[in-house]
């Protein structure tokens, strides 16, 4: 007899995606079920580290039933997930009610400022669908910019986000893959606005170009703005655009950059100008660190080209809701494909607040901000009109670990907007699987007979028309 001994099979590696945060959604029949579970998953939580904790998540989101009453807690590790979970268990944290119909969500898209060196890392390295979105924008960007994209980003940089041709195209970069991330979650927006910069992509997320153009056309934006003459000065001034518009009549040269909330003007114009505006108005003003004199007369030597550029893109009506930021009002089929009002939107002021008031008539029950760093959030909320405040969501910040930030908004989405999301593409391309947990609190009834009828016991105490019938027959013959 021969035996044949064979090498055992490799063991097989799982390739688990290191995440900085997890997200865990409880949910129950009622509320009462979903504070029960929230304290057993804490119980259980407390003691989790490391894969095992991304399993724990992806079993509770994606591989249990969601019912209608449901919390959700986010956490960079067990102790923190527990200490939520507590709070729900302990009735400290809100329990959310699936609504019917989920109110509309709008997008706002952030502008030139936002940017600083490594913006989006932290997403590149724990979310697939981010990163490979931000990989095509680099595929598509690679022919236009001298640095590649994630060095542009994610470098060393040595200042280079601080120059207007490389700074919008990492800004723009980051939004795409922030609404592809948050498109594959299934977070969509029913409208979206922009300011200045931020209006291109708020122009891709409607329909209206697409992602090639978007990118091409922020190269030749950027590029455009920086080769302007470099010797102007831009300043925030806290007062009412009257009392600006008043005090500007007496300083030649400068001018409204942007009406951006009800008492938050910014002006612009010649650097020795706007200084003896910050001096002389008489108003509480704040000077800005920029490198150009932007939505001035400083710009006009970058519309025409930029017209040009505009005039060889296809330009779609928007499939979405889609506010101007250079008249503040809709815009239309006929004012997204006109190549002339791009060049508008370079020069003119930002009407930002009139903007965000006309995007409050889509009633939103969530605006979110998308951006590397929030800048517009407090602005639109001293401009909202709407009957009710929605629930304000940033996507990154610049003091915040990214994945940390986003998950606190997706549970602000889902506890507060009453929004629902797809749990299981938050845990695609991530390695995690199924494992065992604390099971649903079922409530428990004792069952019991009912009470023996008198009389003609051979009925049944259920009461059924084909039963009855039969019933009948059989006392009939009897």
């Amino acid at each position: 007899a021969h035996v044949i001994v064979e090498e055992p099979p490799a063991p097989v590696v799982r390739g688990v995606l290191a995440q900085d945060s997890h997200v865990v959604r409880v949910s129950a029949a009622d509320e009462s079920a979903v504070r029960s579970l929230a304290g057993a998953y804490a119980r259980e939580l407390a003691g989790v580290s490391g894969d095992a904790l991304g399993d724990f998540a992806f079993t509770a989101n994606a591989g249990r039933a969601g019912h209608r009453f449901r919390a959700v807690v986010h956490g960079a590790d067990g102790g923190e997930l527990a200490s939520r979970l507590g709070d729900v268990a302990a009735g400290v944290a809100p329990v959310s009610r699936k609504g019917g119909v989920v109110a509309p969500v709008a997008f706002m898209f952030t502008g030139q400022g936002s940017q600083y060196a490594g913006m989006g890392r932290g997403l590149y390295a724990a979310e697939p669908v981010f990163r490979a979105a931000l990989d095509e924008c680099a595929r598509l960007v690679a022919p236009l910019v001298d640095v590649p994209l994630p060095d542009l980003l994610f470098g060393d940089g040595r200042g280079r986000l601080d120059r207007t041709r490389y700074a919008q195209v990492g800004i723009v970069s980051v939004q795409v893959a922030l609404v592809r991330w948050l498109e594959s979650a299934g977070v969509r927006p029913d409208a979206v606005v922009g300011h200045s910069l931020g209006e291109l992509t708020a122009a891709w997320a409607a329909g209206v170009l697409g992602l090639e153009d978007l990118l091409r056309l922020t190269v030749t934006r950027g590029g455009l703005m920086e080769s302007q003459p470099g010797e102007g000065a831009m300043a925030v001034v806290h007062a009412d655009a009257e009392a600006v518009v008043s005090a500007l009549a007496s300083c030649p040269g400068v001018e409204v950059a942007a009406f951006n909330a009800p008492r938050v003007v910014t002006v612009t114009g010649p650097a020795q100008a706007v200084d003896s505006f910050c001096r002389e108005s008489g108003l509480r003003t704040q000077p800005l660190v920029v490198s150009h004199a932007f939505h001035s007369a400083a710009m006009q030597g970058a519309v025409a080209p930029f017209v040009e550029a505009v005039a060889g893109t296809t330009l779609s009506a928007p499939m979405i809701g889609f506010v101007s930021g250079v008249t503040g009002e809709w815009h239309t089929a006929e004012s997204v494909a006109d190549p002339e009002y791009w060049g508008r939107a370079m020069r003119e002021p930002v009407r930002f607040s009139q903007a965000v008031a006309t995007l409050a008539e889509v009633g939103a029950g969530s605006v979110w901000e998308i951006g590397s760093h929030p800048q517009l959030t407090s602005l639109a909320r001293a401009s909202w009109s709407g009957s009710s405040d929605p629930v304000w969501i940033s996507t990154l910040r610049r003091d915040r670990v990214d994945q940390v930030q986003v998950h606190e908004a997706v549970a602000a989405y889902v506890n507060r907007a009453s929004g629902e999301v797809d749990w299981s593409a938050l845990h695609q391309g991530k390695g995690q699987r199924t494992t065992t947990i604390p099971t649903y609190p079922f409530k428990r009834q004792e069952l019991t007979a009912p009470p023996a009828r008198r009389g003609n016991t051979a009925k049944s105490a259920v009461s059924h028309p084909l039963f009855d019938r039969h019933y009948e027959h059989q006392s009939e013959g009897q």
